[in-house]
């Protein structure tokens, strides 16, 4: 049991590592010849549209062919990233992250086939959640700790080598299944409890990655070095995994509401303080906290997807309204900020923080009625 999901959490650290070290790439390919970091966030960006592409052309691959779906997906990751460190065109680094995005969106693809219409799958995504999640914080703070002539091309070298060192862990997963776990008739969500829950996942991961975009701007108004910025930021990446810990100890249904409240209220109390009291101590402990907060709230969601998800295919699709909330997120951040300053941009974002809670308290306070009506039926 402990393999299956330590090799889960392997391919998951693989699958979502270029979403967490963005900001590293967008500065290793701002390094290059004859880039800047405008044109080095719209390449950077290739990788998000590579693993969105996934989701929409090949989602149900990963059940009918999975291990065809894992080698071709870390060979991709692998040999993206390769080649990443050594072009410096254009379209060749395009290509390059696009590539890498394809090889991504297979192992996440991957990831969820497993998980699917498992019972009680707000807790294999805690643990899953938890130990790739510290996994790929512990990358990120590495990244960042790197020697200032190794943060342009040889990042992408570090890169490759990180998914060619867990690919053997991760491909575990295609060799065994656990069959400690039991495997229900995936629940359907009515139309109007699954657009609550898109709902939620777009808001909570616009809000999330809009505040992350900003990160530095405050840093750089608290006065903070901006090389200290990105370390910060790894370091709260990091410890904020822990927030995890919460459904991966889940006793039942019934806590679900409550741990699910305390996610998003811890939220938004971290993004009050973090655009109110801008300081050092303030920057780093409200990045902690809101990572928690953020990791206790989104194994539930996953979960209740996962729950209803006969072969890892909605999850795979969910994972584009997650990456276009994040997008949205990102690109309204920088002219509220600049338009209103940071304590109206605090309200801002804490405002659809609050509509996304009311709508995980509405689909989870009835989602226990639909769960209780499920067959219960042997893994196979």
């Amino acid at each position: 049991m402990f393999a299956w999901i330590l090799s889960l959490s392997a391919a998951f650290a693989v699958a979502l590592n270029g979403t967490m070290v963005t900001p590293i790439i967008v500065l290793a390919i701002s390094r290059l010849p004859g880039w800047d970091e405008g044109s080095a966030t719209l390449v950077a960006a290739c990788e998000i549209a590579g693993l969105a592409l996934y989701g929409i052309l090949f989602p149900h691959m990963a059940k009918r062919h999975g291990k065809i779906v894992a080698v071709v997906g870390f060979l991709a990751v692998i040999l993206g990233e390769a080649a990443t460190s050594l072009f410096i065109g254009a379209w060749s680094l395009a290509a390059s992250r696009l590539t890498t995005g394809l090889g991504e969106g297979a192992i996440f693809g991957l990831v969820a086939s497993h998980v699917a219409s498992r019972s009680n799958a707000e807790r294999l995504w805690g643990q899953i959640n938890l130990i790739g999640g510290a996994t790929m914080g512990l990358l990120m703070l590495s990244l960042s700790l790197l020697p200032s002539d190794l943060t342009g091309a040889p990042v992408f070298l570090y890169l490759a080598g990180f998914a060619a060192l867990v690919a053997p862990l991760a491909l575990y997963a295609e060799r065994r299944t656990s069959d400690s776990l039991t495997v229900i008739v995936p629940v359907t969500l009515s139309r109007g409890a699954m657009i609550l829950t898109l709902s939620v996942v777009f808001l909570i991961y616009a809000v999330q990655a809009g505040q992350w975009a900003v990160a530095a701007f405050i840093g750089e108004i608290g006065n903070i070095d901006p090389a200290r910025v990105v370390t910060y930021l790894a370091i709260a990446s990091l410890l904020g995994f822990v927030g995890a810990l919460v459904p991966t100890l889940s006793k039942g249904e019934k806590h679900r509401v409550v741990s699910i409240v305390a996610g998003f209220s811890t939220m938004a109390i971290s993004l009050w303080c973090f655009f109110n009291l801008v300081n050092e101590t303030s920057f780093v402990a409200s990045q902690i906290t809101l990572n928690t907060g953020f990791y206790m709230v989104t194994p539930y969601v996953t979960g209740l997807l996962t729950e209803g998800d006969p072969d890892g295919s909605l999850l795979s699709r969910v994972l584009i309204v997650a990456l276009i909330g994040a997008s949205v997120g990102t690109a309204v951040a920088g002219p509220i900020l600049q338009t209103w300053g940071s304590v109206a941009f605090g309200w801002a974002y804490i405002t659809p923080l609050g509509l996304a809670m009311i709508a995980a308290v509405v689909v989870f306070g009835k989602s226990h009625l639909n769960c209780a009506d499920a067959r219960i039926e042997p893994a196979k």
